[in-house]
């Protein structure tokens, strides 16, 4: 007997349904199914009927989840004692995006810094896609993802933001004085973006190929500096959130119609221990943006939102 097998067994009593606690697991529903035989053998024991209607604990699967949950509350106390016995040496690690790493990493390590000047954190920098990943195989402790949608339940979350994509301009560039764009002006103009693991990118190409515009990419990095030069002088254009680079002389950052606007989301494993650590910084998050900082350039928000500006 496994504890993720406990856990497992846990998700299909929570919703009496093999196809639904798969989707919650991101596993598959025979790998499940498995896994709940696995424990029947191991134990001699018939834990649910298999009905029309769905599945239904037998008088011994409701005093073997009984069990089952006292044996993982230990089991998760037991973890997030030793693990506070080693506060001292926490090290959270901290998935990192290009583009949250200008806009809402520093506030909230400002934030937490003060309030834990010891603690440590190891900043883990890849695209949202890579993070989502290592957050859910246990690499990573935290992460800052965007999604255009809904986190997945498998994800304990908080939402930091609601942002715009824009089209980063030199302002020697003829569309600079636009108000907004077209997605169709992309097809024309050289654009630098981030690597394809990061939401951005993905998100365009999506976007792109749904309105049947082929961009011209020249150049993919998640260096931002790079990014920046190269819009400086008018080498290309490039697509990222608003503020991720200042809005001011060199560049101009204009709305573009078509993308819908994503959120940016504090996210953390809710099926793994999560350490005293990561629960002080998700709190210093939380307190920093207790609402979605909403972009001034996103529809219906007519007032300016002053912490992007600082």
């Amino acid at each position: 007997m496994k504890l993720f097998q406990l856990r497992y067994f846990q998700t299909v009593c929570k919703y009496s349904n093999l196809t639904r606690a798969a989707e919650e697991l991101h596993i598959s529903q025979p790998g499940l199914s498995h896994a709940i035989q696995e424990l029947e053998r191991e134990f001699g024991l018939t834990l649910f009927l298999r009905q029309n209607k769905g599945l239904v604990l037998t008088e011994e699967g409701q005093q073997f989840l009984n069990e089952a949950n006292l044996l993982l509350e230990q089991a998760d106390s037991f973890d997030s004692r030793m693990k506070f016995l080693g506060k001292a040496n926490q090290v959270i690690h901290f998935g990192l995006s290009p583009a949250s790493a200008t806009l809402h990493f520093p506030p909230i390590m400002r934030e937490f810094h003060r309030q834990h000047p010891q603690a440590k954190v190891s900043v883990v920098e890849n695209g949202s896609i890579t993070n989502y990943q290592r957050v859910l195989d246990g690499d990573l402790d935290i992460a800052l993802l965007s999604s255009g949608s809904p986190m997945s339940s498998a994800f304990g979350s908080h939402q930091i933001a609601v942002t715009k994509i824009c089209l980063y301009l030199s302002r020697e560039h003829p569309l600079a004085g636009a108000r907004t764009v077209s997605i169709q002006d992309l097809d024309q103009i050289p654009l630098v973006l981030l690597t394809e693991d990061s939401f951005l990118t993905t998100n365009t190409l999506q976007t792109c190929a749904q309105y049947k515009v082929t961009p011209k990419i020249i150049l993919t990095t998640n260096q931002i500096s790079i990014i920046k030069q190269l819009v400086e002088c008018n080498t290309a254009g490039t697509l990222l959130f608003h503020g991720t680079i200042p809005d001011d002389a060199p560049y101009r950052a204009i709305p573009v119609r078509e993308f819908r606007e994503p959120s940016i989301y504090l996210v953390w494993n809710q099926y793994n221990p999560v350490s005293s650590a990561v629960k002080q910084l998700i709190k210093a998050a939380q307190a920093l943006y207790p609402r979605p900082m909403i972009d001034p350039y996103c529809s219906g928000n007519g007032q300016e939102n002053l912490i992007l500006k600082t």
